[in-house]
């Protein structure tokens, strides 16, 4: 796939429309030559908007291509004043001709929506002299932009189409300084990518129509071989969701050519159907300004429905899935996990007792102890991770993530009485994934022989409770018909697990 591979110069020599003070604009730009993008030459209708440093918000230029010539124009009387100097500053938005530009304060500019995509942009000094601004842009694509093109003959912009993956980062443009500073919204590693339409038919040497994405690579994924674990989610978040890895693949390498991957339809991709990764717009920091989105199981682990098809027993146990003890991938029984008196596996009779618990009882722990100083479980102890196709991806939440969707007030948390469980909804007028849902049932939890309160809802996390001597316990969720709170409980009991991924 190429990206960006032309170098053709714009020229407004041939003179457009001059804005209402009669200046002309004798101004070119330039592709960058080291990075490629689907787009291979100039389009009709392509949009260049420039930005001056002495004119308020939301004063600006715009060059448009209108197939043979640059063509200009000043917008909300745009006015340069002879011997005036400043910066100007070109954004060039690949999808975003349609754009316009409102005032973000007295001297910012901003676009009247966010284009999460790739984006070029220069920066020069401007002269006004004898009624003339001339100059080149050398117009670049920011530092750390990776594209990705996925085949689809049938692409509509009007079918929502997003791509996930934990080492990107989407950015958009939220508003320009009248110095030429652009700011970009926050890094949210692993947020979905928007996919724009593009159809470049009848092109030589481009792909036909399919989907672009556009986003930031990690810095530390960078020119390095990584394991990726893309996920793409057709037609909204209630609609097909597919899975694609790719082992040791380097993107963004020294050649051009490494900014980009072309994905393969959707044929070539594997089609997710127990375990959604639901996007609630979580969100936890890792510091330094950076955030990391965490994805939702549509299911519990070991479920065989997301929500409830009736009000039955069966109906409501569907939902339940199977118990966990706290560090242990396996239930302790092979049959019967809503039984009395379930089938115990081997070594398991005791139930969920500490005779039964891998990691030793009470009086010596021999993992996750004071010793050991750990206080995360271990992929390797980690029942998600061993148990959620595709193996690894999926992991038990922390304390952490499960505090943001239980406390937070970005969601709303309503009970249902006739499915005993809670549905959690991105709020309305939060901006982000509104109205994505998870059905959360009360399942209870089992200790020793018993399936005890499936009244209440009880899940584990992957945090040691670390203040207890010895480390006996682990942090969990626990919610009632009234309400959520955070807990911790005996490691050897069986609890359920709503499983997330990056």
């Amino acid at each position: 796939m190429a990206l960006m591979s032309c170098s053709k110069e714009m020229d407004l020599s041939q003179q457009g429309v001059q804005n209402p003070a009669q200046v002309v604009f004798n101004l070119s730009a330039t592709h960058p030559n080291d990075t490629k993008a689907v787009k291979t030459e100039w389009e009709t209708g392509d949009v260049i908007f420039v930005f001056f440093s002495q004119q308020a918000a939301p004063k600006y230029l715009e060059m448009k291509w209108n197939g043979t010539a640059w063509v200009s124009e000043g917008k909300n009387s745009l006015a340069l004043a002879e011997n005036e100097h400043g910066y100007m500053t070109a954004v060039y938005l690949p999808f975003g001709n349609n754009a316009t530009v409102t005032a973000f304060n007295t001297n910012c500019f901003k676009f009247d929506s966010t284009y999460e995509t790739y984006y070029l942009t220069a920066k020069l000094n401007y002269y006004v002299i004898d009624n003339k601004v001339t100059g080149t842009f050398n117009m670049q694509i920011p530092d750390g932009y990776v594209q990705f093109f996925l085949d689809d003959a049938d692409a509509n912009p009007e079918t929502e189409m997003e791509l996930r993956e934990p080492n990107l980062i989407p950015q958009g443009i939220t508003h320009i300084e009248a110095d030429g500073t652009i700011h970009c919204s926050d890094l949210v590693y692993g947020a979905p990518l928007k996919g724009y339409v593009y159809d470049k038919q009848n092109k030589t040497g481009a792909e036909s129509k399919g989907w672009l994405f556009s986003g930031i690579l990690a810095d530390e994924t960078r020119n390095t071989s990584t394991n990726y674990h893309f996920t793409l989610v057709r037609g909204g978040w209630t609609g097909n969701y597919y899975y694609k890895a790719y082992t040791n693949k380097t993107l963004y390498t020294g050649d051009a050519a490494g900014r980009a991957l072309k994905l393969p339809a959707l044929s070539g991709w594997t089609a997710i159907t127990d375990y959604k990764p639901i996007d609630l717009g979580s969100e936890v920091q890792l510091g330094g300004g950076k955030y990391k989105r965490v994805y939702w199981a549509s299911r519990n682990l070991g479920a065989s429905a997301d929500t409830p098809a009736g009000t039955s027993t069966e109906e409501l146990q569907a939902t339940w899935g199977d118990y966990y003890a706290w560090g242990e991938t396996a239930p302790y029984y092979t049959a019967g996990a809503y039984s009395s008196s379930p089938t115990w596996a081997t070594g398991k009779s005791a139930g969920y007792a500490w005779d039964s618990y891998r990691w030793g009882n009470y009086d010596a722990l021999a993992k996750y102890n004071e010793t050991d100083g750990l206080d995360t479980l271990n992929a390797v102890d980690d029942a998600a991770k061993a148990n959620v196709s595709p193996v690894g991806r999926w992991r038990i939440p922390t304390n952490e993530e499960w505090l943001v969707l239980c406390n937070q007030t970005n969601y709303n948390r309503v009970w249902s009485n006739s499915q005993r469980g809670y549905t959690i909804t991105r709020k309305e007028g939060t901006g982000i994934c509104v109205g994505h849902s998870i059905f959360l049932p009360a399942a209870g939890e089992r200790g020793y022989n018993e399936l005890q309160e499936t009244n209440h809802g009880y899940y584990w996390s992957s945090s040691l409770k670390t203040s207890d001597s010895p480390r006996t316990k682990a942090s969990d969720v626990y919610f009632t018909s009234t309400g959520f709170s955070t807990s911790s409980n005996l490691r050897f009991l069986g609890m359920p697990i709503r499983p997330v991924c990056d």
